[in-house]
C-alpha cells in the first residue's frame, strides 16, 4: 500500500475509534490480565522435564504469555528477544537471510541457540543457528514463548549451550487477520480447529510478503560496492491432530527472498534464496501404573536454493556464459526419543534416551549453461560438479538422561540432572546441572544455578566444500560452555524486582579464519571468560498502568585466542550494555497502548553508536471478537547499523574502515485487524 493511502487509512481508523473510546470510558476500567503473583504462578516446561511455575522455575527464564505478545505487536519470533535481559538479535547477512541472536557474550556467529516448537527441538544438524530451519517465524501462530538465558544442555542436549527460546503454539481459535504496512508489506493469517468426542484438530496458517528499502554501499569480498534490494515472500502452517494424550504436528514453512548476497560474490537482480521446510512428528503419554511414559518421534526435510544471476565481469570460477546458478542443499533429519517419570514422595525422577540421525542428500551447484531469457525460460538447471557439502555427509547421536526433581522442604526444591551425547562426527559430551530455588517467603526468592553444555559442530562446519570460499574443517570439536548464575527476585505489593549475576566460560568456540587469499574455514577458538548482571523491575502503579524495565552489562570479557588466529577476538562483534523499557496503559477495557524503547551499546567495528530505537503499539477491541491494531517500528526514524559478521568483514575501498554496517530498517507503520469467530 503506498504510504498516503495508509496514512489515510490510519486517520479513519483514528476518527471511527475516538468517539468508541470516549463512550467506553464510563465503563469500568480494565485490569492489567495478570497481577504480580499471578505472573509468578505461570506454569513453564522449557526449564526441566517437571513442569513448575515462573517462580520455581530451575533457569533464568522470561516468559510472554499472548496478551502480552498482542501488547508488544511484533510479527516475528526474533525481535522480541530485543526485549530479554542481556539479548539482542542482528542480521548476519545483507538481506537479513538469518537472524543472530547475541547473549551473555556469545557473538552468536556460529549458533548456540536452540528453538523447540510445543517442547520439540527444531535445529538440526545442518542448521547452524536457531533460525536455520524456520525463519522469521510469525508471532501470530504462538500463544507463549518461554526464553531461558543460559545453557540447556541437560534437558536438549547439544545446540543450547547459551539459550533456549521455546514456543507454545495457539490452538483452538477461529481467527483471521490482515495487515499492511508501509513499506509495502502484507500479511493474512488464518486459524480454525474443531473436535469431536476425544479427536482434535487445529490448523493455523499465514502468509506475509515484505518488500524493504534497499541497502546501498555494500561491498564484496572483490572490493566491488553494490546495493542490495530485499523483497520477501514467507508461508507457514502447521496442522495438529490429537486424540487424548496422542497427537501427530506438522507444520510447513517456506520462504523466498530476492536480492541475496549471490553465488557469485555480487548482488545482481534476480538473485534469491529459497527456502522449504516440512517437519512432522508424533507425541503421546500413557500412564503405566505409577509411571508415566512419554515418547516422540519426528522428521524434517529442509531445502534451501540459492539462485544468482551472474554480473559481465567473471567472478571466481564463473562468467557470464553462466547465466545463473542455483545451489542446491538437501537435508533430511530424524530423531525420537522415551521418557519415564515417577513421583518417590518429595522426588520426582526423570530417565530417558534419545536418537537423533542427519544426512545431507543433496548439496550442489547447477548452472543453465548459455540459456537466456530472450529464448528459454529459467530452468533445465545442470550440474556444474562442485559441491557444497560432501556426498552423503552425515552424523549420528544417541543421548541418555536422568533427572531428580528433589522438594527438600516446602520452600527448598533442588534439581540434579545430567546428560551424555555421543556423536558419530566429534565424539561425546557430558552435560550436568544442579539447580536450587529456596522461597522463604511470597516475596522472596534465591536460586542458585550450576550447570554445562555444548554445542556440536553441523554438517556444513565439518564438510563444507563451497570452494574457493568456504574449506569444511572435519576435526572440529564441540564447543563447551560452563554457567554459574545466581539470581535473586523481591516482590512488594506493586514492585517486582529481579537481579542475575553469571558466571560463564566457554572453550573451544567456533570461529571463521582466513586459510588463504578468500578461502576460509572453521576452527576451534581457545577459551573466553565472560561475568555480567542482568536486572528486571515490573511496576504497576494502578490496574491501568504497568512499567516494564529490564537491562543488562558484561563486567568482564576476556579470550585467550591462538596465536595464529588473524581475525579478531569474537567480543568485537557483541554490545557489552542492553536496556529496555515498556509501559503499558490500559484507560479502558476496550484499548491498550504500549510504548517501549530499546537500546545496546557499540560494537567494536561499529563506527557510531546506535540510537535507541522507539515502538508503539495501539490495540483496539470494540468487542470480544475483534481486535484492530496500529504499530509503529523505530518511530522516530532513529540511526543505527549491523555488523555483517557472515558476509565476513574487509576494507570499504570508500571509507578504509575495516567493517561492513548494513543499516538498521527506518520508520515503519502498521496497520491490521484480527476478527475472532466461534
Amino acid at each position: 500500500m503506498p504510504q498516503n493511502g495508509l496514512a489515510i487509512a490510519i486517520v479513519l481508523a483514528l476518527a471511527v475509534m475516538g468517539p468508541a473510546m470516549a463512550a467506553a470510558r464510563t465503563q469500568d476500567p480494565a485490569l492489567l490480565d495478570l497481577s504480580l503473583d499471578e505472573l509468578l504462578e505461570i506454569d513453564v516446561s522449557a526449564a526441566s522435564f517437571n513442569a513448575s511455575s515462573l517462580r520455581d522455575a530451575t533457569a533464568s527464564i522470561t516468559v510472554l504469555e499472548r496478551q502480552e505478545l498482542e501488547r508488544l505487536g511484533f510479527r516475528h519470533l526474533h525481535e522480541v528477544l530485543n526485549w530479554v535481559p542481556g539479548a539482542y538479535t542482528s542480521r548476519v547477512a545483507a538481506t537479513g537471510l538469518e537472524n543472530r541472536t547475541v547473549l551473555r557474550g556469545n557473538p552468536g556467529t556460529a549458533g548456540g541457540g536452540l528453538l523447540a516448537i510445543d517442547g520439540q527441538r527444531v535445529n538440526t544438524m545442518q542448521s547452524v543457528r536457531a533460525w536455520g530451519v524456520v525463519r522469521d517465524f510469525p508471532l501470530s501462530m504462538v500463544e507463549r514463548v518461554e526464553i531461558i538465558r543460559g545453557p540447556g544442555g541437560a534437558r536438549f542436549g547439544g545446540g543450547p549451550s547459551d539459550e533456549v527460546v521455546n514456543v507454545v503454539t495457539r490452538r483452538g481459535d477461529g481467527l483471521v487477520g490482515a495487515s499492511v504496512s508501509s513499506e509495502g508489506g502484507r500479511a493474512a493469517q488464518v486459524m480454525t480447529g474443531a473436535s469431536h468426542g476425544e479427536w482434535r484438530l487445529d490448523l493455523r496458517a499465514t502468509q506475509e510478503e515484505d518488500e524493504t528499502p534497499g541497502y546501498e554501499g555494500l561491498f564484496d569480498r572483490f572490493g566491488r560496492v553494490s546495493e542490495s534490494t530485499e523483497s520477501s515472500m514467507t508461508r507457514t502452517a502447521i496442522l495438529d491432530l490429537g486424540r487424548g494424550s496422542h497427537g501427530l504436528q506438522v507444520l510447513h514453512h517456506e520462504s523466498d527472498i530476492e536480492g541475496y548476497y549471490g553465488l557469485n560474490g555480487s548482488i545482481n537482480p534476480g538473485d534469491e534464496s529459497q527456502l522449504t521446510a516440512t517437519w512432522w512428528r508424533y507425541s503421546g503419554k500413557v500412564d503405566l501404573g505409577d509411571w508415566r511414559l512419554e515418547g516422540f518421534a519426528s522428521a524434517l526435510r529442509q531445502r534451501y536454493a540459492l539462485s544468482a544471476v551472474v554480473a559481465s565481469e567473471r567472478t571466481g570460477p564463473f562468467t557470464s556464459q553462466d547465466f545463473r546458478q542455483r545451489g542446491v542443499l538437501t537435508h533430511r533429519n530424524q530423531s525420537g526419543g522415551l521418557t519415564l517419570q515417577r513421583s518417590f514422595g518429595a522426588h520426582t525422577l526423570t530417565f530417558g534416551g534419545e536418537t537423533q540421525s542427519g544426512r545431507t542428500t543433496q548439496a550442489d551447484l547447477q548452472a543453465n549453461y548459455t540459456l537466456g531469457p530472450l529464448f528459454f525460460p529459467l530452468e533445465g538447471f545442470e550440474s556444474t560438479g562442485l559441491r557444497f557439502v560432501a556426498d552423503g555427509a552425515r552424523d549420528r547421536m544417541s543421548a541418555a538422561f536422568i533427572e531428580d526433581d528433589w522438594r527438600v522442604a516446602p520452600d527448598h526444591r533442588l534439581v540434579l540432572g545430567a546428560r551424555y551425547d555421543d556423536y558419530e562426527q566429534s565424539g561425546s559430551a557430558l552435560s550436568p546441572r544442579a539447580a536450587w530455588v529456596w522461597t522463604p517467603g511470597e516475596r522472596y526468592t534465591m536460586k542458585l544455578l550450576v550447570q554445562e553444555a555444548f554445542f556440536a559442530p553441523s554438517l556444513g562446519q565439518l564438510f563444507l566444500q563451497n570452494n574457493p570460499v568456504i574449506a569444511g574443517a572435519p576435526d572440529l570439536k564441540p564447543t563447551q560452555v560452563r554457567t554459574t548464575e545466581l539470581l535473586g527476585r523481591y516482590q512488594a505489593g506493586d514492585w517486582l524486582l529481579s537481579g542475575t549475576y553469571y558466571h560463564r566460560d566457554a572453550e573451544d568456540g567456533f570461529v571463521v579464519v582466513p586459510l588463504n587469499g578468500i578461502t576460509a574455514t572453521t576452527v576451534n577458538a581457545g577459551r573466553q571468560h565472560t561475568e555480567g548482571v542482568e536486572a528486571v523491575a515490573l511496576w504497576t502503579p494502578s490496574p491501568q498502568w504497568r512499567l516494564h524495565l529490564a537491562g543488562s552489562t558484561i563486567l568482564e570479557d576476556r579470550y585467550r585466542l591462538p596465536a595464529s588466529m588473524a581475525e579478531a577476538p569474537p567480543g568485537q562483534f557483541v554490545s557489552h550494555e542492553t536496556a529496555s523499557l515498556l509501559v503499558n496503559w490500559l484507560p479502558v477495557q476496550t484499548w491498550d497502548t504500549t510504548v517501549g524503547a530499546h537500546w545496546r551499546s557499540r560494537e567494536g567495528f561499529q563506527t557510531e553508536a546506535n540510537d535507541p530505537r522507539v515502538m508503539l503499539q495501539v490495540n483496539w477491541r470494540p468487542s470480544a471478537a475483534l481486535r484492530l491494531w496500529l504499530h509503529a517500528d523505530n518511530l522516530f526514524n532513529a540511526r543505527g547499523v549491523d555488523i555483517d559478521v557472515a558476509g565476513g568483514l574487509g576494507v570499504n575501498p570508500r571509507t578504509g574502515h575495516v567493517a561492513r554496517e548494513l543499516p538498521l530498517p527506518g520508520r515503519e507503520w502498521q496497520l491490521g485487524l484480527e476478527w475472532a469467530f466461534d
